[in-house]
């Protein structure tokens, strides 16, 4: 009887693990995977390409990037803890995915620098940066702290006259 109860304890400790933890974890990477790949497509797409290329571009990397946001506002605890191990800044990516759709959009024009650049970082929230040099990967880290620091940033105080403005 021992045995039986013993039996049935790991088959429910199995099936939990499976789909509460298996499935939501091997549903982000096969997600991870696809951000990567599109990124990778159409990293480089601006306004010189056919309105196809463009409106395809657009549609891909917000289509990879609105999936990744999910994945960070809904994940559940098992995701939160596999991205905390593997060091995946889910956030980062969404935002990167959504700069590289701004160039085949159109309304300004991104250099293709820059464009690599957001792609490294894409990379580096993914913890898919193995290929780029150390120097990169640092460089990168920076920018992206520069960047968080200047949003979290209040600009200044303006001295126009506004209704309710003391300095008016």
């Amino acid at each position: 009887m021992q045995d039986v109860l013993a039996g049935a304890g790991a088959a429910i400790a199995a099936w939990v693990a499976v789909y509460f933890i298996g499935k939501p974890v091997v549903a982000l990477q096969q997600q991870r995977i696809a951000a990567l790949q599109t990124a990778e497509r159409y990293y480089a797409v601006d306004m010189a390409a056919t309105e196809a290329e463009r409106d395809a571009a657009v549609q891909a990397l917000f289509d990879v990037g609105i999936a990744l946001r999910a994945y960070h506002r809904g994940w559940s605890t098992a995701v939160r803890m596999w991205c905390w191990a593997r060091g995946y800044d889910l956030d980062l990516a969404t935002q990167c995915l959504f700069g590289l759709a701004e160039g085949p959009r159109g309304k300004m024009t991104i250099p293709l620098d820059a464009r690599r650049n957001t792609l490294a970082a894409l990379y580096v929230a993914l913890g898919a940066d193995k290929h780029l040099s150390r120097e990169t990967v640092a460089a990168i880290r920076t920018m992206i702290t520069q960047t968080q620091a200047a949003a979290h940033t209040p600009p200044p105080a303006s001295q126009s006259s506004t209704p309710g403005n003391a300095n008016a």
